[in-house]
């Protein structure tokens, strides 16, 4: 009875030291870093939304008429709501680019546009956030096929079913559009 009790705080004790402890250590780690780049990408789409703002803004007091100036208005809206599902704010990114694009031909159409200063700054404060978000979307799908691939090892992949943690969506999302992209 004492040997059997030995014997089980024994292989509890390895179970919990070699095994438990090294991967949940792992998960941990993963999931804040994951949890970092993700807040990272967040901000960074805040940014290039308030930023879009301004650019809609101008684009209404010189073409208020413009196409662009009523396409732009609602994905620009629908940008930042709900940036806890990854999937779906990686789906807004194809629109919202696109309408990225037609403020670049739009500044080529009222060339007045690119000798304002305030155009000049959203424009520029869009390809900033857009430059840190491409950073920020390495780093998290980095961290993200680290941490899904521990679902695929021994004893990870038992652990995380036995504690039921599910595999991360990665962050798939097109690169920035410039101003080549637009000739």
């Amino acid at each position: 009875m004492i040997l059997d009790l030995i014997i089980l705080g024994v292989a509890g004790y390895f179970f919990y030291t070699k095994l438990w402890n090294p991967v949940h250590s792992k998960i941990t780690g993963f999931r804040a870093e994951i949890s970092a780049s993700w807040s990272g990408i967040c901000n960074q789409i805040r940014i290039r939304q308030a930023a879009g703002a301004r650019i809609l803004d101008l684009a209404k007091a010189v073409a208020p008429q413009d196409p662009f100036v009523q396409d732009f208005a609602q994905p620009l809206a629908e940008q930042t709501l709900n940036l806890d599902d990854v999937q779906l704010t990686a789906s807004r990114e194809e629109p919202f680019m696109k309408l990225l694009k037609s403020s670049l031909l739009l500044q080529e159409a009222f060339p007045v546009l690119a000798t304002d200063a305030r155009w000049t700054a959203a424009q520029q404060a869009v390809s900033q956030a857009n430059e840190r978000l491409d950073l920020l979307r390495n780093q998290y799908n980095g961290a993200v096929a680290a941490y899904n691939k521990l679902f695929e090892t021994f004893p990870a992949n038992v652990i995380c079913s036995a504690c039921r943690v599910q595999p991360s969506p990665l962050f798939e999302a097109l690169p920035a559009i410039t101003k080549e992209d637009v000739a």
